[in-house]
């Protein structure tokens, strides 16, 4: 049987307190979380599915991006839940102390970046839309997804779509441009993979003798794969070699990695773009130049678009208020009756007693009712008084309640 939890809106907390929608997000991201710490919280796609397992085991439900250069999470939900589900995924719940938290309208603004290139440190990363989708597909895969966090999931992959087409696309905003790049001007270079990154890798190598080796046979940019156990000999003769397997797993054993190393006649260019990173990071004295994700992302010069800011900030803004506007004005109209009703339990419970020892009970069921009134109208009465809003909020109510005062 699934566990039994509890749906996030709308619902009321205390005397005439609203809670709507809620969102928060943790982002564990370069720079502010270096790569060897993000290593240790890398869900790759087939890690992920089992984290949203855990997840739906222990009666949770969240959102889960995993790239190289960040990890983000999101939930429906307030911010205090988020130490109970860092224990569920990576058991440890003081890891919530290293995350950027954001809330409710600041979380999805910050989705709706993401999805768009221009919260990553390389401005328009054209990989991490697709990325993004194909983490929201293994969302909505959960057997416990939740129609509000879908909904929200989506909106924000729209906002990113629209904001893409105001970020300048040129190469410099990739992560794998960035490491064709650095080995381009070797001449000669291997690429380990052949996922997508080692296919944006390979298709800016353009006029570079390119090998690309891969644990299945295929065609990578336009290119056959090689066959994963010879890829030990480009450590030995390759001037570069770009590696795009995260190492979860060795890729290689180290000794054999070492006797290839020892047959070279020149340094060797390693970058490594796997996450966690497949290779170990090498002295200043080592023959081996290791360039790892967050010193590459480093070395890019990508400034933010001001327009494509805003826009994503007002376009966020506005589908924000979409998402929320349903469930706020449920919650509202629950939370006025809900006062109302209050009011009556506390002013019957105060004249009960008069009821049994007067000769007049009229007079006594007046005075409740009056008494009723007056509390349910006191705040309306107040807020159109010093509100400062002027004849907009007279109108408001007035129409609200009927009241032609022409």
């Amino acid at each position: 049987m699934p566990p039994i939890r509890s749906r996030p809106t709308p619902w009321l907390l205390g005397k005439g307190c609203v809670r709507v929608l809620r969102l928060t997000s943790l982002s564990f991201a370069h720079p502010v979380v270096p790569s060897d710490r993000r290593a240790l919280l890398a869900l790759p796609e087939n890690a992920l599915r089992l984290a949203h397992r855990r997840l739906v085991a222990a009666g949770h439900e969240a959102f889960l991006l995993s790239t190289c250069l960040r990890v983000e999470i999101a939930w429906v939900g307030a911010p205090h839940a988020a130490s109970e589900l860092l224990a569920v995924l990576y058991g440890d719940g003081a890891l919530a102390g290293l995350a950027q938290v954001r809330p409710d309208e600041d979380a999805f603004r910050h989705l709706c970046r993401v999805a768009a290139g221009l919260e990553s440190p390389l401005i328009g990363e054209p990989e991490v839309l697709g990325q993004f989708r194909r983490a929201v597909a293994s969302y909505n895969e959960t057997p416990a997804a939740s129609a509000s966090l879908g909904r929200v999931l989506e909106a924000a992959i729209g906002v990113g779509r629209n904001g893409r087409r105001l970020i300048d696309h040129s190469p410099r905003g990739s992560l794998a441009a960035a490491a064709a790049a650095a080995a381009a001007p070797l001449g000669r270079v291997a690429v380990l993979g052949a996922g997508s990154m080692a296919r944006a890798t390979a298709e800016q190598l353009e006029g570079v003798e390119v090998s690309v080796f891969a644990r299945r046979p295929g065609t990578v940019a336009g290119r056959n794969t090689l066959a994963w156990e010879a890829a030990v000999e480009a450590f030995a003769h390759y001037p570069a070699v770009i590696s795009t397997v995260p190492g979860k797993v060795p890729l290689f054993g180290e000794d054999v990695i070492v006797r290839a190393l020892a047959r070279r006649r020149e340094p060797l260019l390693l970058v490594d773009l796997g996450m966690p990173p497949g290779f170990p990071s090498t002295g200043a004295d080592d023959p081996v130049r290791y360039l790892g994700i967050d010193e590459l992302a480093s070395t890019v010069e990508a400034r933010p678009s001001v327009v494509a800011a805003e826009r994503i900030a007002e376009e966020a803004a506005a589908t924000w208020r979409r998402l929320t506007a349903s469930d706020r004005a449920g919650a509202v109209i629950a939370a006025m009756v809900g006062q109302g009703e209050e009011a009556v339990t506390d002013v019957v419970q105060r004249f009960a007693g008069r009821l049994a020892v007067v000769e007049d009970p009229e007079r006594i069921l007046r005075q409740v009712a009056h008494t009723v009134a007056r509390r349910v109208l006191h705040r309306p009465i107040s807020f159109v008084g010093t509100s400062g809003r002027g004849t907009e909020a007279v109108d408001l109510l007035a129409e609200a309640f009927g009241i032609d005062d022409d």
